[in-house]
């Protein structure tokens, strides 16, 4: 590796979304903190949104790529694919990174058109774990497995994305980093509670309740429903419980009539998204989610730093986040009354609970985001 007085290696990541989420806050925090002296770093992205403005404001700069979007059309990849190779040879990239499945798969394929020298793929999720026909679903792995083969090295963010992935001949190319997370300084319980209900002043007569939280899109392959059902049981014996949804999605109004359907208006609150939601966790007792699939888990993460006692389900990187009885309760996906369960024993049992989240918290203090980063240069040095 060249010393740090030498140029630096220009890294150019691409990911097909700029709207925040887990792998946007990934290529963000890379981004960001990359050492200059040794890395270049340049963002190339789909759309205008919060990546965009944050990375801006952190002296990052960024390539808006017009024809990268989600959406799959003959026409427009073929847009894509002229657009981004123009970009890898105006740009000339040491090491090009690249996260999400759209851009992986074009993006890879493009970038060993150009000959950008080094390659290297971020898996955050697996399309095919979606709820699709089975003939879908073979394709997109096909794709994925495409795009593992042809970069030069693929992180998968927990072990379990890297077991997914069990076609022949790639994984040998693969590695699981862990994404690192850090929290600004966190509210005590009475002021995160209080500003709160400072949003949401409705919630003010359940000041003193118990409080359930889930952080997540209202998206199908999180389950909410399967985690309302759960509540709405426990509240036959638990009238004070409260569940608290942070986040919006596609399902926001599908999931607004069950709670109304359901007489569960005063037990069940969407409360859409809230800036730095991260920081607002300590105001509750239990986190829960009831994923399908999970590729990691920042959430998880996040409830684990801010102390809460965790419920969660038995799938993807999940296992990596946390270990059944020790930092936190695992239960099997779509599974109504083991959920039920799991949360009641946590509501009734304090001492547990405590035990749980402080477990969880001391270990997850160790995957920080420094650690996670010096991994990822690790890979880029032993391939540039």
């Amino acid at each position: 590796m060249p010393s740090h007085s030498s140029t630096p290696k220009k890294v150019l990541f691409l990911i097909t979304k700029s709207n925040w989420g887990g792998a946007q806050r990934y290529v963000y925090d890379l981004a960001t903190a990359l050492n200059r002296n040794e890395f270049e770093p340049v963002v190339a992205l789909g759309g205008n949104g919060t990546l965009v403005e944050i990375l801006h404001h952190a002296g990052v700069r960024t390539i808006t790529i017009k024809s990268l979007t989600r959406d799959v059309d003959a026409k427009q990849e073929l847009a894509l694919a002229r657009e981004l190779y123009s970009i890898f040879r105006t740009e000339k990239p040491d090491v090009l990174h690249l996260n999400s499945s759209k851009a992986g798969a074009v993006g890879v394929f493009v970038g060993r058109l150009a000959r950008v020298p080094r390659i290297i793929f971020t898996a955050h999720g697996w399309a095919f774990n979606e709820d699709r026909p089975w003939g879908q679903r073979f394709l997109i792995k096909a794709i994925h497995w495409g795009t593992v083969f042809l970069s030069h090295h693929t992180i998968a963010v927990s072990s379990g994305m890297m077991a997914e992935m069990n076609w022949p001949g790639i994984q040998r190319k693969m590695s699981v980093i862990n994404p690192g997370r850090s929290i600004g300084a966190m509210f005590t319980r009475t002021e995160a509670r209080e500003k709160i209900i400072d949003f949401f002043p409705y919630l003010l007569p359940y000041h003193s309740d118990p409080w359930l939280v889930c952080v997540a899109e209202l998206h199908p392959i999180k389950r909410h429903k399967i985690l309302f059902e759960a509540v709405r049981s426990l509240t036959a014996t638990n009238s004070h419980l409260r569940l608290l949804c942070i986040g919006d999605g596609q399902l926001r109004s599908t999931l607004e009539t069950w709670v109304k359907t359901h007489g569960m208006s005063d037990h069940i609150f969407i409360l859409g998204n809230i800036h730095e939601a991260a920081r607002f966790l300590t105001a509750f007792d239990v986190f829960a989610l009831a994923s399908k699939s999970e590729s990691y888990g920042y959430v998880l993460h996040e409830a684990g730093l801010a102390g809460l006692p965790i419920v969660a389900t038995t799938v993807g990187g999940i296992t990596d986040i946390i270990i059944n009885k020790k930092t936190g309760l695992l239960v099997a996906p779509d599974n109504v009354p083991a959920l039920a369960n799991a949360l009641s024993s946590l509501l009734t049992n304090t001492e547990e609970s405590h035990r749980l989240g402080q477990n969880s918290k001391l270990a997850l203090k160790q995957r920080t985001v420094i650690e996670m980063v010096n991994k990822t240069v690790n890979c880029y040095k032993k391939i540039i």
